[in-house]
Order: structure tokens, then C-alpha cells, then sequence
């Protein structure tokens, strides 16, 4: 998309005018409130709300027509509960809605004061980028191409927002395109492949470990699982050193399933195919990484990615197997469908080991128990830090994106204890079978967590991916908590 930041709608005569139309406010269709020139357009907004008083209800919309143009009317809620989700959202209803009605559109966007250019530019970008379509023989006509944003301060008080919506949006798609790939193309091997284009671009270190060094490493968890794929599997890390003088180091760490069939405990095959987005959390990682390089952040940050299938065949795990990890310690693989808090405690202990961080995120899509706790709507966040919890929680709902603390008390860890290894891989919950299944997984994690490293675990197995369309964004891989990540990492 091009953009043009304006204080005032410039003359057009195929442009469609897209105002944010507040639930129960007076002051709602008024011109200077809507930052609308007077004359017709006003006039036929203003009849409008006033035949129509209760329309303003969040991604309600209404298309107005007049001899000379047409206007679309958003509704976005209470004005006190406008936030920096609801101006992504409109934006983002505001394109899916003119894709293919008009090669421009013109956005109001209201006098708030949190980066509503970054939020508009973001929703914009977003809803645009379908990736689900990419394979059908009829693809959805685009016309629209060109977006004025109007504004009530100068251009350049909003260039910075523009640029850094536009770097972070890209990685975000990055993110949506490599999930919504099916499996049989989105291998480990084309991972890789993405990984070195990344790191080229952007002049960063990539490390690539493959199964045959991760064996003489003695990465035993991770080669466990990938011996049952033909598929070649790797452990990868890009790290980017953006202040040298600095001895911190974050990691995001991402599980990388590229598919996950359960193993030998194999998966009922309903929803299976849904199990090609079990490398979101890698495909998130880097699109975060790219998204630091390209800022320039004066930081360090490396991001490891542990990218394999979880196959049944002759070489695959079996349940009772017995697994060493990278770091010593020994599991009894239990269920061989409990894979990725496998290769994630190798990646884990890889990136303390090895790459010297000294705080760490982990993404992954971990936990069934996960969506039955949180739905859609919010991702499970696990830690050791309760200040970086909170800033990381703090920080999502700035960039509209909700994570929910989930405990992680000792008495959890008894779930996971084994009578002929350190851990077992799945917690035995008595009675209850399942019985907190989230946490238990976040507590075996823990384990690969040195003392004194400030750890963070995001369980996105709920909201890495949608099942239906939303008003504002197709279906499919979300990308969620690049935002997060990027202003998390941008205010440290």
C-alpha cells in the first residue's frame, strides 16, 4: 500500500471517505470531531447519525452515498474504551471492507493520544495480506492502492510511526505466510532456507545445528523427536548485536513443528491438519528478529528455533523411551504427542549454554489445556520474574495483544516426576487425566532454566492461528506477539 499522511483530505474523486463514528456521543458526527471540511459531507454524516442515534457499535458499518462520493461510517465503540486495538481493527475493517471497491481511501482517524498512525498503518497492512487465498485458482480482486490518513498535527510528527508500523506489519506477514504454508512445502528445510534470507539481508549471525551435530552434542530430546521424520531437522539460532557494549542478551526461543502428527501417539485425525501451524512460535521468533535488524535497536537479541517434524515411522520416539537432554538431565517420554516441550528444553538450554542470554522468551503452540483455558483470545504467559511478566503483560495490552499469568507452583512439579528418569514428559494428574496440562508443560520447561536466568514462557496455542475470518483480518496464522516482542524489546 502507498501512504499519504495529510492534516486535510485531499481533493479525490474516486477516494472513499472512512470516518470512526463513536457509540452514544454527541459530538461523534460533528465536523470538528471528525475532522471532516464542511459542506455536503458533513451534512449528510450528521443526518445520518441522527436518524440512526445507537449506530457506533464496535466494526458496525454503513455505507453512505451522494452525488459526488461515498463515505463509510465505522462504528468503534466508547470513545473512553478507543484503544490502540480498536484504531488497528478499524483500519483494518476499513480495507477489507474497499479491497475491491476502490483504488483509494481516505481514514480519518481521531484526535487520541497513543500511536494511532502505527495502529492505522498496522490494520491496514494486516488486512490487506491474505495468505490463505494463495493457493485457490480465484483469487479476490484488489483495486485499492492508495491511503491518505488524515490527521490533526503535520506529516512529519507521524513518519516515525508510518516507517516502524510498515517493518513491524511486514514481519507480522512474514510470520502469517510461513504458518498458513501447508506442510508438504514448509519443510525444515525451507525454514532454513527463509532463515539464511533473513540473516543475509539483514547481516546477522546464523548458526545452523543439524541432527547429526545436535547428536554429537548430545541433544538428545531434539533428536529424539526428529529421528522419526525423513524430513533433515535443525536447531537454529540468528543473532543480532545491536549494542556490543552491553553484556545482556535476550533470547526468543520458538518451537518449530512444521508438522506435528503426534508421533506414535498419534493424533485423532479431524483437526490434524491444523498441525502444520505448530511452528508458529519459530516463524514468530523470526519475524521478531528481522523486525529488531531492521529498526536498528540498540540492543542484543538472538533467536534460537528448533524446527523438525513429529512423525510415526520405525525410528520415531516410542512411549517409555527414555531421552537425555542437553543439559544432563534425563526424561521418560510418556506420550510421544508431548514433543515440543522436547525440543524447546534443548533449545533452551542451547541458548543459555551457548549463546550466553541472559533473559529468555519462549513461544510455542504447546498446549491443547492452553485453549481450554484461555479460548482465542488471550495467550497463557508462565515465568520466574513476576516484574517482566507484568511488563511484558503491561506491554501487550499498549499494542492490543492480552497474555493471562498462569501459576507455576512448586507443587506442579510433583505432576512430573518419573520412577526411572529425572522428569516424565507429561504430568500424571491422579485422577484427573490432562489435569493442568498448561502448567505442567510450563513447569517442565522451567526445568531447562538455569538459576538466576530471568525466564518467560508464552503459551500461544490459542491464538496462533484462527479458524474463521474476522471483520479486520483473514484467516489463518495470526503472528502473534511480534508487536508485543518489538515494543518490549524497544523499551529495554
Amino acid at each position: 500500500m502507498k501512504f499519504q499522511l495529510a492534516t486535510e483530505a485531499q481533493s479525490s474523486k474516486t477516494g472513499i471517505l472512512v470516518l470512526p463514528i463513536f457509540e452514544n456521543d454527541p459530538s461523534t458526527g460533528s465536523t470538528s470531531s471528525l475532522q471532516v471540511d464542511s459542506g455536503q459531507k458533513s451534512e449528510i454524516v450528521n443526518d445520518y447519525l441522527k436518524e440512526n442515534p445507537k449506530f457506533g457499535k464496535k466494526y458496525e458499518t454503513e455505507l453512505l452515498y451522494s452525488t459526488s462520493e461515498k463515505i463509510l461510517l465505522i462504528g468503534v465503540g466508547k470513545r473512553e474504551k478507543f484503544n490502540f486495538e480498536i484504531c488497528q481493527n478499524f483500519a483494518g475493517l476499513a480495507v477489507k471492507s474497499l479491497l475491491n471497491k476502490t483504488t483509494e481511501m481516505i481514514l480519518f482517524l481521531p484526535d487520541v493520544s497513543f500511536k494511532k498512525v502505527e495502529a492505522a498503518v498496522l490494520g491496514i497492512e494486516i488486512a490487506s495480506f491474505n495468505t490463505v487465498e494463495k493457493y485457490k485458482s480465484e483469487k479476490q480482486e484488489i483495486k485499492l492502492e492508495n491511503i491518505q490518513i488524515v490527521v490533526e498535527k503535520t506529516q512529519n510528527d507521524y513518519m516515525d510511526e508510518l516507517k516502524k508500523a510498515q517493518i513491524v506489519a511486514e514481519s507480522i506477514n512474514l510470520a502469517r505466510t510461513l504458518g498458513d504454508m501447508p506442510s508438504n512445502e514448509m519443510t525444515p528445510a525451507y525454514f532454513l532456507k527463509e532463515a539464511r534470507k533473513i540473516a543475509l539481508q539483514n547481516k546477522l549471525k546464523l548458526t545452523v545445528i543439524n541432527e547429526k551435530k545436535a547428536q554429537k552434542l548430545g541433544m538428545g530430546a531434539f533428536v529424539g523427536v526428529a529421528k522419526g521424520s525423513d524430513e533433515p531437522s535443525y536447531i537454529l539460532s540468528l543473532e543480532y548485536l545491536g549494542n556490543i557494549k552491553s553484556k545482556e542478551k535476550l533470547a526468543l526461543v520458538g518451537k518449530g513443528l512444521t508438522f506435528d502428527s503426534g508421533g506414535i501417539s498419534i493424533k485423532p485425525s479431524s483437526n490434524m491438519h491444523e498441525m502444520k501451524y505448530d511452528m508458529s512460535g519459530a516463524a514468530i521468533v523470526l519475524g521478531v528478529v528481522q523486525a529488531v535488524a531492521k529498526l536498528g535497536l540498540k540492543t542484543n537479541v538472538v533467536g534460537v528455533m528448533a524446527v523438525t517434524e513429529n512423525m510415526p515411522s520405525g525410528k520415531a520416539l516410542k512411549p517409555g523411551d527414555i531421552v537425555k537432554t542437553y543439559s544432563g538431565k534425563t526424561v521418560e517420554v510418556l506420550n510421544t504427542d508431548a514433543e515440543g516441550r522436547l525440543v524447546l528444553f534443548d533449545a533452551l538450554t542451547f541458548a543459555q549454554k551457548d549463546l550466553k542470554s541472559t533473559k529468555i522468551i519462549d513461544l510455542a503452540t504447546l498446549t491443547g489445556a492452553m485453549v481450554i483455558s484461555l479460548g482465542d483470545f488471550m495467550s497463557g504467559i508462565f515465568g520466574n520474574n513476576p516484574e517482566f511478566i507484568l511488563k511484558l503483560i503491561k506491554t501487550g495490552r499498549e499494542v492490543g495483544e492480552k497474555f493471562w499469568e498462569m501459576p507455576l507452583d512448586e507443587e506442579y512439579e510433583e505432576m512430573l516426576k518419573s520412577d526411572i528418569a529425572d522428569l516424565g514428559n507429561i504430568g500424571r494428574g491422579g485422577s484427573i487425566p490432562g489435569a493442568a496440562g498448561s502448567i505442567t508443560a510450563a513447569k517442565f520447561l522451567e526445568q531447562a532454566i538455569e538459576v538466576n536466568k530471568t525466564w518467560i514462557h508464552l503459551d500461544i496455542a490459542g491464538t496462533a492461528w484462527d479458524l474463521s475470518s474476522k471483520a479486520y483480518r483473514s484467516k489463518g496464522a495470526t503472528g502473534v506477539g511480534i508487536k508485543t516482542l518489538i515494543e518490549l524489546i524497544s523499551e529495554t
